[in-house]
């Protein structure tokens, strides 16, 4: 039951504003006006004038060609520092530009959201053709390099608790959709240090990616590297992991893991 002094202080406008960005936030494939008002039971007036101040804010942008309204990359700019310690990017940086370096290929880092990865920074490779990925871009757990690391860093019981959840949505040939297969891939990451996506969300893409810990040994993030398949053929995964671990684990000594070994 709400309260006289909750009702008194209650700002309807900005009320509605945030019920709007919770339901976008839902639906990142995005809403029209129209869809949000029989969403929300809102006047269109109402919510034509919210969406008009949002994306005059930069805080939704239109879907391409169309009427329909998605969330920007502004909102998960303001949250990183929830999301993900900055002091993560800090040290990943330099770090991840040496990987990039040793290897051409662009290197990534992003942190763990509820049940998805979220990508927070990329170094760019150095080839003719590299892989560029924007800032708050979502991935599935399931197919991505880094989110088998972040799964295999979890305690057993959270880690359950996201397995039970998740879609495992088919993207190409080799995408796992049996939890049980899931779940040993898993046990392989813990076993490695190191997660691989095998053209597992998209075809001709190969990724590598392994977890960073904070100084209480807790996953702080993850770093990843992705190349196309013909760059990174099954025979270079291995050593290619070796260095991919080797920089995550230098960036969890930055943090104050002492948990590890550093060479």
């Amino acid at each position: 039951m709400t309260s006289s002094s909750d009702q008194k202080y209650n700002v309807p406008g900005l009320d509605r504003a945030l019920s709007i960005i919770e339901l976008l936030n839902e639906r990142p494939t995005g809403l029209s006006v129209n869809e949000i008002s029989a969403e929300l039971k809102f006047p269109v007036n109402s919510v034509y004038r919210i969406m008009s101040t949002l994306e005059r804010r930069n805080y939704v942008v239109k879907r391409n060609g169309e009427s329909g309204y998605m969330l920007s990359e502004k909102l998960l700019g303001l949250a990183t520092p929830v999301v993900g310690d900055a002091s993560f990017i800090e040290n990943a940086i330099p770090a991840m530009r040496e990987l990039r370096n040793l290897t051409k290929e662009s290197a990534l880092a992003g942190v763990l959201l509820k049940d998805e990865g979220v990508v927070l920074e990329q170094v760019e490779g150095l080839h003719n053709f590299s892989f560029k990925v924007n800032p708050g871009l979502r991935f599935p757990l399931h197919t991505a390099a880094p989110g088998k690391a972040f799964l295999a860093n979890l305690g057993s019981l959270q880690r359950e608790k996201i397995l039970n959840g998740l879609n495992l949505q088919k993207f190409t040939p080799n995408t796992i959709t049996d939890k049980d297969v899931l779940r040993a891939e898993i046990e392989q990451v813990s076993k490695l240090g190191y997660g691989v996506d095998r053209e597992e969300e998209m075809e001709g893409q190969v990724c590598i990616g392994s977890a960073v810990l904070n100084r209480n040994a807790e996953l702080a993030g993850a770093i990843w590297l992705v190349a196309p398949s013909h760059r990174l053929p099954e025979k270079e995964i291995p050593r290619i992991g070796g260095l991919v671990k080797k920089t995550a684990d230098k960036i969890s000594s930055s943090l104050g893991c002492v948990f590890l070994q550093v060479a």
